[in-house]
């Protein structure tokens, strides 16, 4: 019986994080937000797919019947997600793993990437990033006295992004 309670506890939790996260991209009150938001407002709540998923499986399961919308509907974004975070399917990295793939792009050990490099890479290597992602990665990841990316500032930011649920 306990184990019950606390799952109803733990959904109507999940459900209150995943409406107000809706709802700061809901600007106009209808229950809905146009299909380019949803990666985001799942990144908002601590769901990290690849843009894969995204595209060929979780966007395609929450639209309405009626493809021509380009919308998703809050009730279908919501179950999506709710059963998304039950499963622990898009767990964010860990520190070591985001901490290797700077290292990567650092190959000299300098322990920061020139933020004009990183914005190259994200426009022309894998799937582009949109230049309002990179507008607001820059904000966050980019140091603005030398326009650097100090890569263990950056993955010790996010970390503590995800520690705190956000």
């Amino acid at each position: 019986m306990a184990s019950i309670q606390k799952d109803e506890q733990w959904t109507l939790a999940k459900k209150k994080e995943i409406r107000e996260a809706f709802k700061l991209f809901d600007k106009d009150n209808k229950g809905q937000v146009i299909q380019e938001e949803a990666p985001t407002i799942m990144r908002y709540l601590g769901v990290y797919p690849s843009e894969k998923d995204i595209v060929k499986e979780i966007i395609p399961a929450m639209m309405e019947e009626d493809m021509q919308t380009k919308t998703i509907a809050y009730d279908k974004f919501e179950a999506k997600m709710l059963e998304i975070i039950a499963a622990g399917t898009y767990e964010p990295d860990s520190e070591e793993k985001l901490l290797q793939a700077f290292r990567f792009l650092d190959p000299d050990g300098k322990g920061y990437i020139e933020a004009s490099v990183m914005r190259d890479m994200l426009i022309t290597k894998g799937v582009p990033f949109r230049e309002k992602e990179i507008d607001a990665f820059m904000a966050v990841a980019k140091d603005l006295e030398t326009g650097r990316i100090y890569h263990e500032d950056y993955v010790a930011l996010l970390c503590s992004w995800n520690t705190q649920g956000r």
